[in-house]
């Protein structure tokens, strides 16, 4: 016992005596301006002696897309800071401020895209300056730039500071409009402008940290002088739903259909029905994030551009007959043109308001109901609003779609729209066929999930989950949620098996959205574009909304675009039904007529874990999972896999295996897609840069060749369909079986 209270009292004394000397240190270097292990007078320091706080970044979480695939991610890059300071002292005596401001400017000026003259001013405007940057233009350099800088004889005073830029690798094909974009400050903080990265920009920049401290006039921190650090917390890395192999299909879709059409503009999306996830969402023209000027950025056409929707809407109010339960599909109706009158009830007398009329004037006489959709008669749903449903009940069902109100979805930036509705009589009418009131895209995929799905209203959306990694755990989950219930199951059915009818009828509307490989049912639309108080003569908006299967229906797809096109609108539209065809292959919907005559099956699996693995262990573990497997580098053991254990694969889908080599062999590239050749760069870490769209033709370095980690690589991409185009015949309008466009 007494040994023990010796030693406690030993350690009391010794702490006490550490205490001490450090008051008494800090009492010298403060008051007395004396360092106590030189015995230094500090007095001819301490009057140049300043403090200093630097910002320590912290690092914006990366985005990902449903599989995990990096969308925005943040890349090393570099600050160029000038010393001017004559003072400043280099260990190797060499000069170490910028002696030749004259020189510097040009030598900079052509790396840094700054006039020489302004570079000057900048260097020489305040000698009294220990250091200055070069504005936006000296900031986020890249390792070449760096590298040329540094190459420059006779460059003296010029450092750098590490720093980072957001890079998205997929550019302008991965949905911007709804990722957005981050972009430094002028103090070099990411900052969310647009999108995700401004809807989460809190969660996506952590907390930065910092580095207190005092120095001299050289830029020295003397020992025993004040220093704290802090550091930074890293951002939250986001996962989104949107799926990066069904963006890259309807990007095809897109840019395929603006050729084909002649079109200005066109905007799509994929949406889950039964969940509301959106796993594509695409416009052109686009933007790359990467590379923004002033002029860049456009409206999200999806839920910023409202406009008449067209006949997509008459889904509504045939929906609400039938759950009203005043709809039957055999009841005959008079196709030719109706006269209303002031309570939107049909005339034929000399009394009328005005009259409705089907496109191109067509009339097929007393014809069903159901064929008034299948033949997208507007006279159909003028009926059926004044002789079933009524003004009231039909307003009642446009509120409970939501229609023309915002969806106010994970901060997607939208407008609510507008209606006429209640204004007028013919205001009440055109309502019915998507004229006259204005919505958007995203409003109509909202009310789509009822009609396809079971009566329930589920809203989109696009954020998966959150999660901090710097804990790994899951801060935020997205998940279903229904808005309201519009119609009962019952009657989503019985209108789906009337949609169903306007894609597989001869004479319907929607009958060259049919796909190969699934059933599928749809709406068409078209609508005028107003202008200057009326119509565009030579601008219409051409539309389609799309659910399958049938038999159970999964996704959606809504597609429009701007065209000249006065006839014909829904003709040699086979990128649509493409889309559908390679959705439903990447989903495991089906398989294709090529793979059922082979016998080769799509099928889904569980990757497995290979990491430690040998590659040979590697290698026959996979044999059995029909997959694409590539190696990179020339080790023995994987150390690196994509997918990851646990993800889901499917047949023939590319694998990719990191060894613990140093000698990396280049695939042949060929045929791959972006998702692909960005799949096999991250784990690589090469160079590549990648020009155009769709799946990969050329590279700049042959197949086979070895390759240095620090050689870029070029990969050139061209869009290709999926299914095979047929040729597409126009045919001429038939007034006796039905007409052949909206």
């Amino acid at each position: 016992m007494k040994r023990s209270n010796h030693k406690l009292r030993f350690l009391y004394i010794l702490m006490s005596a550490i205490a001490l000397a450090v008051i008494v240190n800090v009492f010298l270097v403060t008051i007395g301006k004396i360092h106590i292990r030189s015995g230094t007078s500090l007095s001819n320091y301490i009057q140049s002696v300043s403090n200093v706080e630097e910002r320590i970044f912290a690092s914006r979480g990366n985005i990902y897309d449903n599989s995990g695939a990096v969308v925005a991610q943040d890349v090393k890059t570099y600050d160029i800071i000038c010393y001017l300071d004559k003072d400043r002292l280099s260990s190797s005596d060499e000069v170490a401020y910028v002696d030749n401001p004259l020189f510097t400017a040009q030598a900079l000026s052509p790396i840094l895209g700054i006039e020489p003259a302004d570079i000057y001013d900048i260097l020489t405007s305040n000698p009294d300056l220990y250091q200055v940057e070069l504005g936006a233009a000296g900031r986020n350099l890249s390792e070449d730039q760096k590298n040329q800088i540094e190459a420059i004889e006779g460059l003296h005073g010029i450092d750098f500071r590490n720093s980072y830029k957001r890079y998205y690798p997929y550019g302008e094909t991965f949905s911007p409009q709804l990722v957005g974009f981050a972009q430094s400050d002028n103090t070099g903080k990411l900052i969310g402008k647009l999108g995700i990265e401004n809807y989460l920009n809190d969660e996506l920049s952590g907390t930065d940290g910092y580095h207190s401290y005092q120095r001299d006039k050289y830029g020295y921190i003397l020992p025993g002088m004040y220093e704290e650090t802090v550091d930074a917390i890293n951002g939250y890395d986001v996962y989104l739903t949107l799926d990066i192999s069904i963006q890259e299909a309807l990007n095809t879709a897109l840019n395929t259909t603006m050729e084909a059409k002649n079109a200005s503009r066109a905007w799509a999306a994929v949406v889950e029905i039964k969940t509301g996830k959106i796993l594509a969402w695409g416009q052109t023209p686009s933007y790359d994030p990467n590379n923004l000027s002033a002029d860049d950025v456009q409206v999200n056409y999806g839920s910023q551009l409202a406009y008449e929707p067209g006949s997509v809407m008459k889904a509504v109010i045939y929906s609400a007959a039938m759950d009203l339960g005043v709809y039957d599909g055999d009841t005959l109706f008079d196709s030719s043109p109706y006269c209303y009158t002031a309570s939107t009830g049909r005339t034929y007398a000399g009394n009328q308001l005005g009259c409705i009329y089907n496109v191109s004037r067509l009339d097929w006489g007393n014809i069903p109901l159901d064929y008034g959709l299948i033949y997208s008669s507007n006279v159909a749903t003028a009926t059926l609003l004044s002789q079933y449903v009524g003004i009231s009940n039909f307003e009642e069902y446009l509120n409970r779609y939501h229609l023309y109100q915002n969806v106010n979805s994970d901060g997607i930036d939208e407008v609510p729209g507008y209606t006429n509705y209640g204004l007028s009589p013919v205001d009440d009418i055109t309502a019915t066929y998507g004229q006259g009131s204005s919505t958007t895209m995203l409003q109509l995929l909202q009310a789509y999930t009822a009609i396809f799905g079971n009566g329930e209203m589920i809203k989109p959306y696009m954020i998966e989950k959150i999660v901090d990694p710097n804990s790994n755990t899951v801060v935020y989950q997205g998940s279903r949620k229904v808005v309201s219930t519009p119609i009962s199951k019952s009657s989503a059915r019985q209108m789906q098996d009337l949609l169903r009818r306007v894609v597989a009828e001869p004479d319907g509307t929607c009958r060259h959205y049919a796909a190969k490989t699934v059933e599928v049912m749809g709406k068409t639309g078209t609508s005028e574009i107003p202008l200057d108080g009326g119509y565009a003569e030579d601008q219409n908006i051409i539309s389609c909304m799309l659910g399958f299967p049938y038999e159970d229906p999964e996704y959606m797809v809504y597609f429009a675009y701007v065209s000249p096109e006065t006839v014909y609108f829904n003709y040699d539209i086979k990128p649509i039904p493409d889309l559908i065809d390679r959705i439903a292959l990447l989903e495991n919907l089906t398989i294709s007529e090529d793979e059922m005559s082979s016998g080769k099956y799509i099928e889904k699996y569980e990757m497995p874990s290979l990491l430690s693995q040998s590659m040979t262990d590697a290698r026959r573990i996979l044999e059995g999972y029909d997959l694409d497997v590539i190696e990179i580098s020339d080790g023995s053991h994987v150390i690196k896999q994509y997918p990851k254990a646990g993800d889901d694969v499917y047949s023939y889908q590319k694998v990719f295996l990191l060894s613990d080599g140093n000698s990396q062999t280049l695939p042949d590239f060929t045929g791959w897609t972006r998702k692909d050749v960005i799949d096999y760069w991250n784990l690589s870490g090469l160079s590549i840069r990648m020009e155009g769209f769709g799946v990969a033709y050329e590279q700049s370095i042959a197949a086979g060749s070895s390759i240095d980690p620090s050689t870029e690589i070029t990969i050139r991409f061209r869009e290709i369909n999926y299914v095979e185009k047929e040729e597409v015949q126009a045919e001429e309008i038939d007034p006796e079986l039905g007409q052949t466009e909206d």
